[in-house]
């Protein structure tokens, strides 16, 4: 008996998270000593041994990634918010993580504003520009924006993409996202040398605590969204 079109799917999808849920437990595997290196009281000093070997191209390295995340919007921010803390401590790679901000969301606002909305719009980027389409036309268009770059949980990456496309100039867009930012990636970079400091009690708080709001944030994100979208479809 011949399998149908959605049982060969089906099957696909099965065997590809297989797959997937097989590689991640190969890779938890993998990375086991250097989770448990990390976790040492050593690890702290042998960090800040080998920041001090790179010098400034360990922080123009940094900066690159950060640069790299904002342009790449996909690329969660929080991993290079984390490294930049424990590498530059809580208020340096804060300093490092607002300019990568700047720079890449400036190159971002530029070309998407240079190339117009129709060249994003078949690309993954498309959804999400649909859906803050109101930015084009809201009166109290920086104080949302303000907002949004503010409260945990929105993906502010892709914000860049959107607020590209609205009225908002481009020093204006720039001093607001980067202003509201900065709740969200010292939590991050406090995290980080929390950790590379051992304090690992003090590094589980804030996750719990940064976790806690990212959901607060998201559930009023999506009600937000939605009370702004209604009618619209």
């Amino acid at each position: 008996m011949k399998k149908t079109h959605t049982e060969n799917a089906s099957g696909g999808k099965g065997l590809l998270l297989g797959g997937l849920v097989l590689f991640f437990l190969l890779l938890c595997a993998a990375c086991l000593p250097l989770i448990r290196w990390m976790f040492q009281p050593e690890f702290g000093p042998w960090l800040q041994g080998k920041v001090e070997a790179m010098g400034i191209w360990g922080v123009l390295a940094l900066l690159g990634v950060q640069i790299l995340q904002i342009v790449v919007a996909i690329i969660p921010g929080e991993p290079v918010e984390l490294a930049a803390g424990a590498m530059y401590g809580a208020f340096g790679g804060l300093a490092l993580c607002l300019l990568g901000c700047l720079l890449g969301s400036a190159l971002v606002f530029q070309v998407v504003r240079k190339k117009g909305k129709a060249a994003f719009e078949r690309t993954s980027l498309g959804q999400k520009l649909q859906e803050y389409q109101f930015l084009q036309d809201e009166a109290r268009l920086e104080g949302i924006v303000f907002l949004l770059y503010f409260i945990p949980g929105t993906p502010k990456d892709i914000l860049v993409y959107v607020c590209g496309l609205s009225p908002l100039p481009l020093g204006r867009f720039l001093l607001l996202s980067t202003l509201a930012r900065i709740p969200s990636v010292i939590t991050s970079t406090w995290a980080g040398a929390s950790f590379a400091g051992n304090n690992l009690w003090l590094t589980a708080g804030i996750f719990l605590c940064t976790g806690l709001l990212g959901l607060g944030g998201i559930w009023f994100q999506r009600r937000y969204l939605a009370r702004k979208n209604q009618g619209k479809e």
